[in-house]
């Protein structure tokens, strides 16, 4: 049933439109095209990365290592990909490799060396920002002017960056999660111990989980080096924290098991543009971080409520 389906992400759906609403209120020029451009640019690398985190919470983990495997990615397309078209395309596909293979050593640490997740992505959180930094020790960098258009720009009030984050998710995401090794994921995050009853393979699928996060963060990366045109291996911190909250905000279970896309793309957006509402209604810079962190908790709480009572109005209707 669709509304079962998706009734997690109506907190974050719902949110997001009201916050919009605000927004245009109190600053008219977000409706015209370069301001919905501006705001979907600046939350897209937000919602890329919670893409990342999500496969990862799915499997009842979570990833501390989003932000640094976003920070080394940048790092590593800023730095070589130069001005020469071909160049810049085996440059984007070697980033995608790379953090790919960040998102692999992560799920090998984790599943056969059964080390608890939080653990694992905390200390590999310091040696992928190390690993920027070997590669970029000050920001900085080459990016050409060609591919951050292709990325940032749009068409009329058509962002090409929705275009990406569509991509990502219809060429990506869908076939991930529709996929066999999707329904594992789900799986063994809902019921470890009948999961592999059930002939699935933890080890194998929480590899496989953590790769595909590594993926998704490589794609927030590529996306970020096109936004800022150059690279900062410590560009990425932020991103580790909200990813998180985008998740949790979007519906999804930190238990594992549940959550779909939609929630934590509109939680990511509705993160970045609460930034922008703030700095909008004039506040200093030295409460942004105190009300920013209040309305999040505040958010967090009622979300929570609406969905105990709306699971409990669905069991219901289901009885």
């Amino acid at each position: 049933m669709i509304v079962e389906r998706y009734y997690s992400s109506l907190t974050a759906i719902i949110g997001l439109v009201l916050l919009a609403i605000l927004f245009a209120y109190i600053q008219p020029m977000i409706l015209s095209p370069f301001g919905v451009t501006m705001s979907v640019n600046q939350g897209t690398t937000l919602a890329l990365a919670a893409l990342a985190q999500l496969v990862v919470v799915l499997t009842g983990g979570v990833d501390l290592s989003v932000g640094a495997m976003v920070g080394l990615t940048n790092a590593i397309a800023a730095t070589y990909m130069g001005t020469h078209p071909a160049i810049a395309t085996a440059v984007i596909i070697g980033t995608l490799f790379a953090g790919t293979l960040a998102g692999f050593v992560n799920g090998l640490i984790v599943a056969y060396g059964r080390i608890q997740p939080i653990i694992v992505t905390l200390a590999t959180l310091y040696i992928y920002t190390g690993v920027g930094l070997l590669v970029r020790p000050q920001p900085g960098g080459t990016v050409p002017g060609g591919f951050a258009n292709a990325l940032t720009g749009s068409r009329g009030y058509l962002p090409y960056a929705l275009i990406l984050l569509l991509g990502v998710v219809g060429l990506a995401w869908v076939p991930l999660m529709r996929s066999r090794l999707g329904r594992a994921i789900k799986a063994i995050g809902d019921n470890r111990s009948g999961a592999r009853v059930s002939g699935i393979s933890v080890a194998r699928t929480e590899l496989w989980a953590y790769t595909a996060g590594g993926f998704f963060a490589a794609c927030a990366g590529i996306f970020l080096t096109a936004q800022t045109t150059s690279g900062d291996p410590t560009i990425g911190t932020s991103y580790t924290l909200n990813s998180v909250a985008a998740v949790v905000f979007g519906g999804a279970v930190l238990g594992g098991g549940r959550g779909v896309a939609l929630g934590p793309i509109c939680g990511a957006y509705f993160l970045s543009l609460l930034i922008s509402v703030l700095f909008a209604s004039g506040v200093s810079p030295f409460y942004q971080n105190l009300l920013q962190g209040a309305i999040l908790v505040i958010v967090l709480a009622t979300a929570n409520v609406w969905r105990l009572r709306t699971r409990h109005w669905l069991n219901v209707m289901s009885n």
